[in-house]
């Protein structure tokens, strides 16, 4: 019989200003954790290498850190998705990561966490309006989910709402920091709890598993092809409000995804699914007006 380990396990924080929500240091008795922020980090800043998360992990400092463990959670993005396309973001993360597994071959051990982007309702030079910027977030996060399998790296998706932005429309409001903090540390607790389980398992089991899933993934996203809904949809409309949109008109869908020439793909898993979907959703459903007039009657 294989025992788990009652070591006590270390996780790294490496977070920009979303940071500043979390205490510098946890410990308990199965794992500690220690928070380092920067506000205003990006995975790649051209401008100031302080700001630049490529630049520092090759440098001492953050070498020492990344030394004492192999957990390492990655609390950044919005700096960049903000004044950033999420294709060239998403490029950048790319880069971001074949770096860190080259330097630090340890970490293919351990494991590494990235979080997608909360909502943001300040907008940028380059992103001028809330839906132009949170369309931009949205995709970013769907890019992040299939980048994560390239690298093997886990995805914590934070969603929270837009009620716990502070006034600046970025930051997290005093009054839900804590809640977000909660958010951070119970993914942290409740993957430790999974690897201490996960070490009862044996090696062919786990890859048994992990095999079986793949093909179960790949069988229903083959079985969604047959089943796709394609409509024109306008710039205004962002993931968010097509989520919300479409739970309001009771229409039960898998997946979305918003294409660069302006279509909207709705995935279902049944034709019935499809078929309701398409009787209630008119082919230019999805434009200004209706968009206009469901953000006044549904703020």
């Amino acid at each position: 019989m294989i025992f788990s380990s009652t070591t006590n396990t270390s996780f790294l924080i490496i977070a920009d200003s979303y940071g500043k929500c979390l205490s510098p240091t946890v410990s308990t008795p199965h794992y500690s954790i220690t928070t380092y922020s920067i506000s205003g980090l990006r995975w790649f800043n051209p401008y100031d290498d302080n700001l630049n998360l490529f630049a520092l992990i090759q440098t001492e400092k953050f070498s020492s850190l990344f030394s004492t463990t192999s957990n390492i959670l990655f609390l950044v993005g919005i700096n960049s998705v903000r004044n950033l396309p999420a294709t060239n973001v998403i490029q950048q993360l790319d880069q971001f990561l074949h770096l860190l597994f080259s330097n630090y071959t340890h970490l293919t051990a351990g494991q590494i966490i990235i979080t997608t982007c909360p909502p943001c309702l300040k907008i940028s030079n380059r992103y001028s309006n809330i839906s132009l910027l949170q369309n931009n977030i949205d995709y970013y996060n769907h890019l992040l989910f299939s980048l994560s399998s390239k690298y093997k790296v886990s995805v914590l998706d934070l969603k929270i709402s837009f009620e716990w932005l502070g006034r600046d429309g970025l930051h997290i409001d005093y009054v839900y920091r804590e809640e977000f903090s909660n958010i951070i540390l119970n993914y942290i607790n409740n993957t430790n709890m999974h690897q201490q389980t996960s070490s009862n398992v044996s090696t062919r089991s786990h890859y048994s598993i992990s095999k079986r899933n793949r093909k179960r993934n790949l069988k229903i996203r083959n079985l969604q092809r047959n089943f796709t809904l394609i409509r024109e949809i306008s710039d205004q409309w962002s993931y968010y409000h097509i989520k919300n949109f479409l739970r309001f008109n009771h229409i039960s869908f898998d997946r979305l995804l918003i294409l660069s020439q302006h279509t909207l793909h709705l995935y279902f898993n049944n034709s019935p699914l499809m078929q309701r979907a398409d009787q209630a959703l008119s082919i230019n459903i999805f434009n200004d007006d209706t968009f206009f007039h469901w953000v006044r009657s549904k703020p």
